[in-house]
């Protein structure tokens, strides 16, 4: 097997559900993974894999929401479905509303802070 860069080595670390299994996947040592976590460089690459993986997990479930939305939509106003569905869909409908709600205040109570800021 060909010797696997930091990149490739930190995906199968990241990927795996245990240290032992990275060590198999990737033909390194399980000490050799161990002194590599330690390493700033080997952190680095490992760290901006997870965010990489973190932002398209989030991208994906924005692309959701609107299919979502449109199915607790449809089972809060259906009503043959059991009432306690239509509560659930009702309370999750209002409680992403409200999430949000609150996300875009702070990202504008932000953006006034950063425009102060660079104001001075």
């Amino acid at each position: 097997m060909a010797k696997l860069n930091n990149e490739e080595i930190a995906i199968i670390l990241f990927t795996s559900s245990s240290i032992k299994e990275a060590a198999e996947k990737s033909g390194v040592s399980i000490s050799t993974l161990y002194r590599l976590r330690k390493k700033e460089e080997f952190k680095t690459v490992f760290n901006k894999i997870k965010e990489e993986t973190f932002n398209d997990a989030m991208e994906k479930a924005q692309n959701y929401c609107l299919e979502s939305l449109e199915v607790l939509r449809g089972i809060m106003n259906n009503p043959s479905a059991l009432d306690s569905s239509r509560v659930s869909a009702a309370r999750t409908v209002l409680d992403l509303g409200l999430v949000m709600y609150e996300n875009q205040n702070i990202v504008e109570r932000l953006n006034e802070l950063e425009k102060g800021l660079n104001d001075d």
